[in-house]
């Protein structure tokens, strides 16, 4: 006679959910309050799809775009996914992307994550969303967002969501997420039109990534201004893409939004060297 019961079986998944839920890295929505080093308007980088470390990477430009976050005053950045290739064997038809990729998912994330860390010192990162890429590891049990991100203060969004990003008297709604369906190659940002429509109607600014390309939109809806933006790449090299007939070239990066405290106002700047500049002449 076997001696047991459904209510047992039940109680030890509902104690695995609730230790899952404790042990969760992630969130869907944050409050974020800036901490401001000079009166006047914020600058955020929208850094996407960075693919760290791959030999197809303009790695001195994410260090470039980075030192100007660290050194600007009152400038910031949240980053949207595909930190690095994260390439592996297991990967099947993807796994040539290792040949791309000197070092070791491993060594390459940790390296990554500790410029990361740098920036979330000096309080510096608003947010930290997801990517496909940094999903490679899940099948072999990883979790990449606990394993670099750990230590990481900043809100980290693993499945994307809404950060209200608190400066002076205003509150600004940033939505992200990765990728989102509605993708067009001719009108790029109606991915981020259709997941303001469904999921985030009231954000001011929507951010994605994936697609690699490189698009900003100041447009006006339900009667007030609003930003969307795909982030581009820092995989400007990518020669698996022209070969699939996906574009080619990937593009640029360095999309900053900036924010006054003060008023709601919000300008798109397509290059972060200019919007720093603007910053700092204020």
């Amino acid at each position: 006679r076997r001696d047991w019961t459904t209510q047992e079986a039940d109680e030890i998944v509902q104690r695995a959910r609730a230790l899952q839920e404790r042990f969760e890295i992630g969130q869907k929505e944050a409050t974020w309050i800036p901490r401001l080093e000079r009166e006047g308007p914020i600058g955020i980088l929208l850094m996407t799809d960075t693919h760290d470390y791959s030999t197809r990477t303009r790695i001195d430009l994410i260090n470039e775009h980075l030192a100007l976050v660290a050194e600007t005053p009152n400038l910031f950045m949240v980053h949207n996914g595909d930190n690095t290739d994260n390439f592996n064997v297991a990967l099947g038809s993807w796994a040539t992307g290792v040949y791309e990729n000197p070092l070791s998912p491993q060594v390459a994330s940790r390296s990554h994550a500790r410029k990361l860390q740098r920036l979330d010192d000096l309080h510096k990162i608003g947010a930290l969303g997801f990517g496909n890429h940094n999903d490679f590891g899940f099948r072999a049990g990883q979790d990449w967002y606990d394993s670099f991100l750990g230590r990481i203060r900043c809100p980290v969004l693993t499945t994307g969501g809404l950060v209200h990003i608190v400066v002076g008297s205003q509150t600004y709604d940033l939505a992200m997420t990765h990728k989102y369906w509605g993708y067009s190659k001719l009108n790029p940002t109606n991915m981020a039109k259709r997941f303001q429509e469904h999921e985030y109607p009231d954000a001011d600014i929507i951010f994605l990534g994936h697609t690699h390309q490189s698009e900003g939109l100041h447009f006006e809806r339900g009667g007030k201004d609003r930003v969307a933006v795909l982030g581009g790449t820092y995989k400007l090299d990518d020669q698996w893409s022209r070969k699939e007939g996906i574009g080619g070239r990937g593009g640029s990066p360095g999309w900053c939004v900036v924010l006054w405290p003060n008023e709601r106002k919000m300008q798109l700047f397509r290059d972060i060297k200019v919007a720093r500049e603007f910053l700092v002449s204020q």
